[in-house]
């Protein structure tokens, strides 16, 4: 069912309608985010949010590529619309894509409407960039409020949150600091939240380096959101 109201929605923003169809006008039941997996397999998940990003988002794909990691990236439609190319090249080197809304909105002061058409809005720049549709929705500053869960579940999204936060968005971390707030709270199945557009992420791309090195080395493997939730079942 779910699937379904994803594709008849799609095709009402495809055709250009800016209205919630009536079926989706309903209240939704709520449902929980995803913060991470219970599994006995060493695998965590990579996310990036904000991007992509001119000058950070090449670097980390860069740090991934050498490393022969894929990740997640939560992108905003906005960003997409500016840089194009980093979007298509996040998708070309076999990176997830998930929706973290057009703008970086602060949720709370949205309506479900608003809500719902910051998910849209950002689903067409994703379309349009890369071909594909978006399966994750991650809200900015993982926000959850009545009003965006009917949302998310009307656009038919399922909602990614975090169970590691570094806080690599603070000027004030080294990579250092981030790589070892990491390892020192990492486990079996944790969503590891980073950033690689919206302020200066150099100490993060350094922090990669070092974090996927080590956590190799105690037999982790680095998974896409999509293959973490696999490894669930």
């Amino acid at each position: 069912m779910r699937n379904y109201i994803r594709y008849a929605l799609l095709l009402v923003c495809l055709l250009g309608y800016g209205t919630l169809p009536a079926f989706a006008q309903q209240t939704l039941p709520s449902y929980e985010p995803i913060h991470r997996i219970d599994t006995e397999k060493k695998v965590v998940a990579l996310t990036f949010d904000d991007g992509p990003d001119a000058i950070y988002t090449p670097k980390i794909l860069e740090v991934l590529h050498q490393y022969n990691v894929r990740a997640t990236f939560f992108v905003l439609g906005s960003q997409v619309d500016k840089h194009p190319k980093v979007m298509q090249w996040i998708y070309k080197a076999g990176h997830e894509i998930g929706n973290h809304g057009y703008h970086h909105f602060d949720l709370n002061k949205l309506t479900e409407h608003e809500v719902y058409e910051e998910i849209k809005h950002a689903e067409r720049s994703i379309l349009k960039t890369t071909g594909i549709l978006a399966q994750y929705y991650r809200p900015p500053y993982g926000i959850m409020t009545h009003d965006v869960m009917n949302a998310v579940q009307s656009s038919g999204y399922d909602i990614i949150h975090w169970s590691v936060d570094p806080r690599d968005w603070s000027l004030a971390r080294t990579a250092n600091v981030i790589a070892k707030s990491v390892k020192s709270n990492v486990s079996s199945g944790d969503i590891i939240l980073f950033h690689d557009g919206g302020l200066n992420q150099r100490q993060t791309v350094a922090a990669l380096r070092e974090l996927i090195t080590d956590l190799r080395s105690q037999g982790y493997r680095f998974v896409t959101v999509s293959q973490l939730l696999d490894a669930a079942k």
